[in-house]
């Protein structure tokens, strides 16, 4: 079983999740939601190596004096990626936050199941095609 390996590193996780996550208008905010040591234990056991990037990510976050975007900045690259990816999927395993966010979650539908007529459906893609194009381009070296 994973779990942090000392108070300090336990908060200093709730730090970081305060940071990334601190609640909107419309949002909660991480820290604040029902059963939010439980959901971090969760993520804690899905995955081995974001776990291991988290709770290192936590003892730094724990260690340093002041945390803010520009000391995370300071941290190695893909570690504050991987603590960033635990703490938002944990984020999202939390119904409060989808339903906040609009986001039901992931309903089955079997294409199997679906009648002739959802199948020939013109309006299948209008969610996709209401979204506008999405591409970003690639940033330029100094740019």
């Amino acid at each position: 079983m994973i779990d942090f390996p000392d108070d300090q590193a336990r908060a200093g996780a709730a730090r970081l999740a305060d940071l990334w996550f601190p609640g909107t208008g419309r949002s909660p905010r991480l820290t604040a939601l029902p059963g939010y040591a439980a959901l971090v234990h969760r993520a804690l056991q899905a995955n081995p190596d974001l776990a291991a990037a988290f709770i290192q990510a936590a003892e730094l976050a724990a260690a340093a004096g002041e945390l803010s975007a520009e000391a995370v900045a300071d941290w190695p690259a893909e570690l504050a990626e991987a603590a960033f990816y635990f703490l938002a999927s944990t984020y999202y395993m939390a119904p409060e936050a989808r339903r906040a966010v609009g986001y039901p979650g992931q309903v089955r539908r079997p294409s199997a199941e679906a009648t002739p007529d959802q199948l020939l459906d013109d309006d299948l893609l209008a969610p996709v095609l209401a979204l506008g194009p999405t591409y970003l381009p690639t940033p330029t070296e100094g740019s």
